[in-house]
């Protein structure tokens, strides 16, 4: 009897602690990166005010255009990616930054936004504030994708690589940048401020 009690004793404690190390890793998975982005990442333009972190969501607004979020950690090879959307303009992800004016964007304008009938994702390579763009994606399917999606980055050496939701969309060789910050983007103006909102943080 006393050794049955002891092996269910044995038996529940492991269940307890295989539970508490369950609990931390989905803590770790669920909860670190976005810990890590509030306490490590700063606004790089625009101001902090227009940036917000709650419920494992980062929100952004601007109506007086560009503000960037981002690391203050360097990356090379990197896959970002992150559930965003918008319900104005535009909810974009940012790679290799040097700074404010040098780096890749990758603008994801969900269709049925003002001026925008038809939607599009670019990849964008802006080098002393002037914005080449390295591709385009701008298809009828995009209409039906609403107002979110996974917008996924994946730069390896000079190839940059996007998906949206899971499907490669978007391919560029570019050598201006190796590595550099990585985050988020919004633009908006005046009468069309841009609203977004990114969650589901992986890098």
């Amino acid at each position: 009897m006393a050794w049955t009690k002891a092996k269910s004793a044995v038996v529940a404690g492991a269940c307890m602690l295989l539970a508490a190390a369950t609990t931390s890793v989905v803590l770790y998975q669920m909860g670190q990166p976005m810990r890590s982005i509030e306490a490590e990442w700063s606004a790089i333009n625009g101001d902090s005010g227009q940036w917000s972190i709650a419920n494992g969501k980062i929100r952004a607004h601007t109506s007086n255009g560009d503000t960037i979020f981002a690391s203050r950690q360097e990356y090379g090879d990197v896959t970002f990616s992150a559930i965003a959307s918008t319900t104005n303009r535009e909810a974009s992800l940012a790679v290799r930054l040097q700074d404010a004016n040098n780096g890749y964007l990758i603008v994801f304008a969900p269709a049925k936004t003002p001026g925008n009938a038809d939607g599009f994702v670019r990849l964008i390579k802006r080098f002393s504030g002037d914005e080449t763009t390295l591709a385009t994606y701008q298809k009828r399917n995009l209409v039906t994708i609403g107002q979110t999606a996974k917008i996924k980055v994946a730069a390896k050496g000079p190839l940059l690589t996007v998906f949206l939701n899971g499907a490669k969309i978007l391919q560029a060789h570019d050598t201006a940048f190796t590595s550099g910050y990585i985050g988020f983007r919004v633009y908006g103006w005046g009468d069309f401020p841009s609203d977004a909102t990114f969650s589901h943080v992986n890098f």
